[in-house]
C-alpha cells in the first residue's frame, strides 16, 4: 500500500460494502490506511472514490460545487450496491456530511453510516465570516493536515477557492437540517480537539438524528484528520465493531 497515493481505491471482498469518503480539498490518501486496514481485518469490500474537483488543482475545484461532490459519491454508492448485500457509508469531515446526506436521500441503498469529524453546519464565527470576506484573488488558505502526529501529513490543496466555501456551507447546513429524517444505525466519531470542524457538530448529530441506534465515540489523541492520526487504528476497530453489531446480512 502506498500511503502517499491520492488515487481512488477499490478493494474487492465479501458482500458487506463500505463506501469511504474523503474530505473537502483532500483525496483518498487521507482514508487509505483506514480503508486498507478495515479490508484486511474484515474482508469487507471497501471503495474510496475521488470527489469531483479534488486531487488535481484548486482551479479545478473552483469549477465544481456541492452537487458535483455528491454526484461523485452517488456514482460510487450505486456501483458498490451492485456488489454488496449491505452498504455502510463512512466519511471524514465533508465526507461524513455527504455520508449523512446519502443516508437520508437514498435510504434504500444505505444500511448504516459512520462519520469521522463530520460537519453539519455548526461553524466557529471566523469560519462563518470567511464565507463573506473573499480575498481579491478568489482564494483563501488551505485547511489540510490538521494532524497531531508529527510524522504524518495529509495531501490536500494549499489554497481554497472561496466560491467553494459557499458550496460547503450550503451542503453542511442543509444536511444538518435533514438529520431528523435519518433512520439508519449511526456511529459518530469526533476528535475532542479539532481545528477544522467544531466538535459540537457531534453532539448535534447524536441529538437531532432520527435513528434509534446511535453511538458516539470521542477520539482523544487526534486532531481533525483522525484517519491519519494517532487514532487511525482505533477508527478501524470501531468501524469493525459497529458493522459486527449490525448482525448478519
Amino acid at each position: 500500500m502506498d500511503d502517499e497515493s491520492c488515487e481512488p481505491f477499490d478493494l474487492a471482498g465479501n458482500t458487506t460494502g463500505v463506501l469511504l469518503l474523503h474530505g473537502f480539498t483532500s483525496t483518498p490518501q487521507s482514508v487509505r490506511h483506514v480503508g486498507h486496514e478495515l479490508h484486511a481485518r474484515t474482508g469487507f469490500t471497501v471503495t474510496a472514490p475521488l470527489l469531483a474537483g479534488h486531487g488535481t488543482s484548486p482551479e479545478d475545484l473552483a469549477r465544481t460545487g456541492h452537487r458535483d461532490w455528491i454526484a461523485s459519491a452517488e456514482t460510487a454508492l450505486h456501483a458498490l450496491r451492485q456488489r454488496a448485500s449491505r452498504v455502510i457509508v463512512a466519511g471524514l469531515s465533508l465526507g461524513g456530511t455527504i455520508a449523512l446526506n446519502l443516508a437520508v436521500r437514498h435510504p434504500q441503498h444505505v444500511d448504516a453510516i459512520a462519520t469521522i469529524n463530520g460537519s453539519t453546519g455548526i461553524y466557529r464565527p471566523d469560519q462563518a465570516r470567511a464565507v463573506f470576506d473573499a480575498p481579491s484573488d478568489g482564494y483563501c488558505a488551505g485547511i489540510g493536515s490538521d494532524i497531531r502526529h508529527s510524522e504524518r501529513r495529509e495531501i490536500s490543496y494549499d489554497r481554497i477557492p472561496t466560491s467553494t466555501l459557499h458550496e460547503r456551507f450550503l451542503l453542511t447546513t442543509a444536511t444538518g437540517l435533514m438529520l431528523p429524517l435519518l433512520r439508519q444505525p449511526l456511529l459518530v466519531m469526533q476528535s475532542r480537539v479539532d481545528h477544522v470542524v467544531e466538535p459540537d457538530n457531534a453532539y448535534r448529530i447524536v441529538r437531532e438524528c432520527g435513528s434509534t441506534e446511535v453511538r458516539l465515540r470521542w477520539l482523544a489523541n487526534s486532531f481533525h484528520v483522525a484517519t491519519l492520526d494517532h487514532d487511525r487504528d482505533l477508527i478501524v476497530e470501531e468501524l469493525k465493531r459497529f458493522v459486527a453489531e449490525l448482525g448478519p446480512r
